[in-house]
């Protein structure tokens, strides 16, 4: 019986080499995971590997994962992390809406945003930024200022992302702020059709592999539904415009990271520049982890204008990309840009 070590550490690579190691006894009878020697845990740590183990549990119905030296891992356990991935240990995700600047482990199904949309008389958007909002006061603890309006940016972005794009059916993240470093981050990832699949729909780029798919996503003005010839209506500040990813990994970089995965392939962007990573294994869907460093924001507003403004000489450069203005959305929250509808 293959008993699978987790690792001590929570690294992205670390956890990487994990998720291989697990797929490659697809088709065995039995597979156990020891996590006795499991230590610091962090967002992406948790919902990466507890989405990867599910898929593997649903790909390999007669393979039988069980799990050991979990009992004392509390704040995993408390996390949700556990339960995630089907082991009756711990809470259940979306127990909790976190306190003590963490979110824990929560699945958050997209035609519940359609739901309350259609309940509160509004448009999806506007119901994923509230929640961005609050997750972002949980976050910061504070109902206003740069922190709290970096936080609600990225989230949503993120967010309107999957709902948008990606085909999911449900939104899973995570998160947790640690003021004495200065350091938030947050994770998110689905189970849809995958950045490759979705920017396929626009003519104008052309996608070999998860590798350039990734590449293209960060890129402002890169869209499924945003190139030169599309019907875009620029009137509705929501409009699909391209911006998105690419204003959350420069907010990210100032000082964080960025890394999202599709497929076989990962990019992580930093202050040192881009580090493409191979996976051994497929991360089916998306996921994305933000790290911000806190003691480098500045108003939302100013530095949204400063990326756009680059973005947009960039954009200038890449051929049949839909030269449109960036989205309102794409430049500020709602609650400043609703002022002007």
């Amino acid at each position: 019986m293959p008993v699978i070590q987790y690792p001590s550490q929570c690294n992205v690579q670390s956890i990487f080499d994990f998720c291989t190691e697990i797929s490659k006894y697809s088709g065995e009878d039995e597979v156990v995971i020891d996590f006795s020697r499991m230590g610091r845990i962090e967002p992406f740590t948790m919902v990466y590997v507890a989405k990867f183990i599910r898929d593997f549990n649903r790909l390999n119905r007669k393979t039988q994962v069980s799990a050991q030296g979990h009992q004392d891992k509390g704040y995993a356990a408390n996390m949700g992390f556990f339960r995630a991935f089907g082991l009756k240990h711990g809470r259940e995700p979306n127990c909790t809406v976190g306190n003590d600047r963490f979110v824990p482990f929560t699945i958050l199904r997209v035609q519940t945003i359609v739901d309350e949309a259609s309940k509160e008389w509004e448009v999806e958007q506007n119901i994923i930024e509230k929640r961005s909002e609050h997750l972002a006061q949980i976050l910061s603890q504070e109902l206003h200022g740069d922190l709290n309006d970096a936080l609600t940016f990225s989230i949503r972005e993120i967010m309107r992302n999957v709902y948008e794009h990606s085909n999911s059916r449900s939104i899973e993240y995570c998160a947790q702020y640690w003021p004495f470093y200065n350091k938030v981050e947050i994770a998110i990832v689905d189970n849809g059709i995958g950045l490759k699949a979705s920017l396929q729909d626009n003519p104008h780029i052309e996608i070999e592999n998860h590798c350039d798919a990734i590449q293209q996503a960060l890129m402002p003005a890169i869209s499924s539904k945003n190139y030169k010839g599309a019907i875009i209506d620029t009137n509705d500040p929501w409009h699909n415009s391209g911006f998105g990813l690419y204003m959350i990994n420069r907010i990210c970089r100032l000082g964080g990271s960025f890394i999202i995965c599709s497929g076989d392939h990962a990019i992580k962007l930093d202050d040192n520049g881009k580090e493409h990573i191979n996976l051994p294994h497929i991360c089916r869907g998306t996921a994305v982890r933000m790290v911000l460093n806190t003691s480098r924001l500045s108003a939302l507003g100013d530095m949204l204008t400063k990326f756009r403004d680059e973005g947009y000489e960039i954009a200038k450069q890449i051929k049949g990309v839909g030269m449109y203005k960036a989205s309102a959305a794409s430049q500020m929250l709602s609650r400043d840009f609703v002022k002007d509808i």
